[in-house]
C-alpha cells in the first residue's frame, strides 16, 4: 500500500507542475478552476514516456475540487509544452464510468473527454446523464459539449423532465445554470382552486430543485429528430422533428404529425402541446398545396349491452372528420 499511495502521489504532483491548462482538464461543466488533479488507482499507475500516457487501474479516479471520474481503467494522454512543462488533453475511462460535479452525474461502460473542445462522449449500456431537475438516457451514445452545454443522446433517447417525457432518435438537450424557470403567462397557467400554479393533475407544480442547488445545471430545451414522441394524460403525440420548450411546457411537433386519444387520431403538419394544461392543437402548413385541412378520425364508443335498447340497434360506425 505504501508504494501505490506513493505512486499516486508522485501522480498528482506530476500534474500539478504540468501548467495551468492541465490544472483545468477536469473542467467538465460551466466552469473551471485551478486546483491540482490527483490521481489514485487500487491496482497501480503506469507512466508510459514513449506514448506520453498514465494508465491508472483498478477503481482508478481523476480528482479535481468537486469534479470527479471513476472507472476500472484510467488513460490519461499528455503532450509537452513550448515552456518544457506537460498538459494533459485526453481522458480515456474504461469500465463502470461514473463522471460527477455537483450539476449533473454521467453514466456509462466507456468515456472519452478531449480537453481542447470540451466534449465529453460516452458509449455503452445504461447511458445517463443526471442533473437536479432531468434526467437524458441513450442507447448508442451520449455527449456532453461543455462549451456549449448541450447534450446530445442517440439510439431511443429519452428525455424527462418532471412528469414531461421526449423521446426521439436523437435528442439535443440545451441546459442552462439552475434556478427556477421563469412563470408562464396567465393565459397558459394551469391553476388549482387556490389560484397556485398547478401541474396536470391540479396539484401545486413543484419548485425545480436547480433553483436550491449551487452551481446546478437544468434543461431548457430539447430538440427532437426522428421518431419524436410526447405524451399528455391524455393524448400521444408522434411526430418527425419537435423542440420542448421546458420553460413554457410546451412542444412544437411537425411532420407527419399524429395525435391518438384512445382510439381517436388527429392527423396534420403542425401540433403544439402544452404538457402542463394537457391541451393539443393540430394545426396545418399554409405554405403546403393541395388539401390544407386538419383530418381528424373519431370512432365512437359502443354503448353497453345492458343498456342497449334493442337487439336492432346498428353498430358503431368510424367517422372521418376534416
Amino acid at each position: 500500500m505504501s508504494s501505490l499511495r506513493s505512486a499516486a502521489l508522485g501522480m498528482a504532483l506530476a500534474l500539478v507542475t504540468a501548467g495551468p491548462l492541465a490544472a483545468q482538464a477536469l473542467r467538465m461543466g460551466p466552469s473551471g478552476n485551478n486546483q491540482p488533479i490527483e490521481i489514485t488507482a487500487d491496482q497501480g499507475i503506469e507512466w508510459h514516456r514513449e506514448t506520453q500516457r498514465y494508465i491508472a487501474k483498478g477503481n482508478a479516479s481523476a480528482k479535481q475540487g468537486d469534479t470527479a471520474v471513476n472507472g476500472d481503467i484510467l488513460i490519461a494522454y499528455y503532450r509537452s509544452q513550448p515552456n518544457g512543462g506537460t498538459e494533459i488533453f485526453r481522458y480515456e475511462v474504461q469500465g463502470r464510468v461514473r463522471i460527477t460535479n455537483p450539476g449533473q452525474t454521467a453514466v456509462g461502460d466507456k468515456g472519452v473527454y478531449d480537453v481542447d473542445s470540451g466534449v465529453l462522449v460516452m458509449t455503452g449500456s445504461a447511458l445517463k446523464l443526471t442533473t437536479p431537475t432531468d434526467v437524458i438516457t441513450a442507447r448508442d451514445s451520449l455527449e456532453y459539449w461543455e462549451q456549449k452545454r448541450i447534450a446530445v443522446a442517440r439510439g431511443n433517447a429519452v428525455a424527462v423532465n418532471a412528469d414531461r417525457r421526449m423521446t426521439g432518435d436523437i435528442l439535443t438537450t440545451h441546459f442552462v445554470e439552475g434556478r427556477t424557470p421563469p412563470a408562464p403567462p396567465p393565459s397558459a397557467r394551469n391553476t388549482n382552486t387556490r389560484g397556485q400554479p398547478a401541474n396536470a393533475r391540479g396539484r401545486p407544480a413543484p419548485t425545480p430543485a436547480a433553483a436550491n442547488t449551487p452551481g446546478g445545471q437544468r434543461m431548457q430545451r430539447v430538440e427532437g429528430f426522428g421518431n419524436v414522441h410526447v405524451s399528455t394524460a391524455t393524448d400521444i403525440v408522434r411526430a418527425d422533428r419537435g423542440v420542448y420548450n421546458a420553460d413554457t411546457s410546451i412542444a412544437m411537433m411537425s411532420g407527419n404529425v399524429r395525435i391518438t386519444r384512445g382510439q381517436n387520431q388527429l392527423n396534420g403538419d403542425f401540433a403544439e402541446v402544452n404538457l402542463s394544461t394537457g391541451i393539443s392543437r393540430l394545426l396545418t402548413s399554409t405554405d403546403s398545396g393541395g388539401d390544407k385541412r386538419v383530418r381528424g378520425l373519431f370512432v365512437p364508443q359502443k354503448a353497453d349491452a345492458s343498456n342497449a335498447p334493442s337487439n336492432n340497434t346498428p353498430p358503431a360506425t368510424r367517422r372521418e372528420v376534416r
